[in-house]
């Protein structure tokens, strides 16, 4: 399939949908958290799918799932058994078996909405995009960050000359993970491919390589003793305008940051905040004063969520066998980031808990 690129905000095919369409047929592998609390209500928010199995390895799960959303779905604990069931299916296990979950799902004919990340490695997130090529199929990744409104306010300033010449880009994503933080999924090698570079920090790494392109001179500096980090600085290079602009991002799961993405210019900067979507925040100078102006994005849904418009890309994406606007193939870049990251890390600097000769 050959990717046609489409801006964020372009009507998606399935809002006109007529009801003698049928309805794509959703399966769901892995019955966990984030399924519960994301993926099955945009489903549900999503006119024109119909989820017809949930898969989890422990079969309660899917079962109390099925329940709990009153979806009189099939309840398998293999993926390969959701063949013939679905159209397409929702991959929501512990990143260590996106790749074969999918692989499998694929050989089956089915397309795939993967959780982030790709994979635990580039090399795995290879062998997945092979798959869905040989298989011709949909293969999505779920970096929602991508279907904010404000990634086009951004692009339309740094098309202008409000900012001036690009100095800087600055990105941050933290906040305490209270409750997860003993899980698993989370904190042992066996599930992850890492901590919170890996799991919450990519979400800004593939919006950042997404909107600016490749991240070069890569360094890391991470809390690690040997286990994953839990705070993370990673650094490089960007080329802006055919300009080199050097770039910063932290990560955190101890505490919060800003939770934004920052571009400093000669004339003006402007931000975008995860936690507003459809905004973006201009600061410059107004007859000598300093002044911020918030941009906001226009016919933006009232009920706007990122996760449901993925789903909504999803589902168009599957019945017009069309590439997603969150290939797999476009989130290779992050992966190749994180993986370059990990190979040059420092320890970060912790003279609060490191022993040092007083002599």
């Amino acid at each position: 399939m050959t990717e046609r690129k489409r801006n964020v905000m372009e009507p998606l095919p399935n809002k006109n949908l007529t009801t003698s369409t049928p309805p794509v047929r959703i399966g769901i592998v892995g019955c966990g958290g984030i399924t519960r609390e994301a993926h099955l209500p945009s489903i549900l928010a999503t006119p024109g799918l119909k989820v017809t199995c949930l898969c989890d390895a422990k079969l309660r799960n899917a079962t109390l799932t099925n329940a709990e959303f009153r979806l009189g779905a099939a309840v398998v604990s293999t993926p390969g058994e959701l063949a013939g069931l679905v159209d397409a299916a929702v991959v929501a296990v512990p990143p260590r078996f996106h790749a074969p979950v999918t692989i499998d799902l694929l050989k089956h004919r089915i397309g795939v909405l993967c959780e982030k990340p790709l994979a635990t490695s580039v090399a795995d997130g290879r062998q997945m995009l092979e798959a869905a090529d040989s298989a011709g199929l949909v293969l999505a990744v779920g970096f929602q960050q991508r279907f904010h409104p404000n990634n086009q306010l951004l692009r339309d300033v740094l098309a202008s000359d409000w900012l001036g010449e690009i100095q800087e880009v600055n990105a941050e994503f933290g906040g305490v993970l209270d409750g997860f933080l003993g899980a698993p999924t989370y904190v042992s090698r066996a599930m992850t491919g890492g901590g919170v570079l890996f799991d919450m920090g990519i979400h800004l790494v593939d919006r950042v390589t997404w909107l600016f392109g490749e991240l070069r001179e890569i360094t890391l500096e991470d809390d690690s003793y040997g286990g994953i980090e839990t705070n993370a600085n990673l650094g490089g290079q960007l080329t802006i305008h055919g300009k080199c602009v050097p770039c910063s991002m932290a990560f955190s799961w101890t505490h919060r940051l800003s939770n934004r993405i920052f571009v400093r210019g000669s004339k003006a900067a402007i931000e975008v905040r995860i936690a507003e979507p459809t905004l973006a925040r201009l600061r410059c100078d107004l007859a000598g004063h300093q002044r911020t102006l918030v941009l906001e994005a226009e016919e933006v849904p009232a009920n706007f969520t990122a996760h449901t418009a993925q789903m909504q890309d999803f589902a168009a994406a599957v019945r017009e066998r069309r590439p997603p606007l969150v290939s797999g193939q476009s989130t290779l870049r992050s992966l190749e980031v994180i993986e370059q990251a990990y190979r040059v890390r420092r320890r970060l600097s912790q003279p609060w808990v490191e022993t040092w000769n007083r002599a």
